[in-house]
């Protein structure tokens, strides 16, 4: 029992490490997703940005007129002006809130791109019996790491090769239907020929009578 703990114990592990940053930047498919969720982000910053500068507009000048307003009138006014705020509120809160539109719109396009590359980690560290596989590019400190142990360009070039097998799929895919679309225009087409020298045939024979 003992040399058998002892044994288990000193067991070599066997340790990766990938650079996440390195792999995502690298893919054209994470940069353009990246590139729409940034639009994205920026086009609410800014329509949030604008209907700020508007209610603080409109809050500026409710205050110029206030000395012509009654205290009735001012008072709606700057009623309408809240409800304004707190709407705009709501949205700020349903576009970048804790479970804002900004999160549902990173795992449609972002993350299946990050699930990706992690199930390519997770098949190349079995097929070499890792017993961990850590991210550099994360918060961990490591303060050295052998090249060798580094496994970055095996899943680049594992999920590389595997978008060229599914675009050359889609290629021939598009290919077997476009020869099929030839084959059905020429089939029409020797229709109409074959139906247009029968109709020759019966004109030319009423000729003759």
């Amino acid at each position: 029992m003992f040399f058998s703990n002892l044994n288990h114990a000193q067991k070599t592990l066997r340790i990766g490490y990938v650079n996440m940053d390195y792999i995502l930047e690298n893919l054209d498919d994470y940069k353009t997703a990246t590139e729409e969720y940034e639009i994205r982000l920026n086009m609410w910053k800014k329509e949030i940005s604008e209907r700020e500068v508007e209610i603080e507009n409109k809050l500026k000048e409710l205050e110029i007129q206030r000395p012509l307003l009654t205290e009735t009138l001012y008072n709606d006014f700057k009623e309408e002006i809240d409800f304004e705020k707190e709407q705009l509120e709501l949205y700020r809160q349903k576009r970048f809130g804790p479970n804002g539109d900004w999160v549902a719109q990173e795992k449609i396009l972002i993350q299946p791109i990050q699930d990706e590359v992690l199930a390519a980690v997770q098949l190349i560290a079995e097929r070499n019996k890792f017993d961990y596989v850590y991210d550099k590019s994360s918060a961990i400190v490591t303060l050295y790491s052998e090249k060798k142990y580094d496994i970055s360009e095996l899943v680049l070039k594992s999920i590389l090769r595997q978008e060229k097998l599914e675009n050359l799929e889609i290629d021939f895919t598009d290919d077997l239907i476009q020869k099929r679309r030839d084959s059905l225009s020429k089939v029409n087409e020797l229709r109409k020929e074959s139906l247009q020298r029968k109709r020759d045939s019966i004109l030319k024979a009423r000729k003759i009578k």
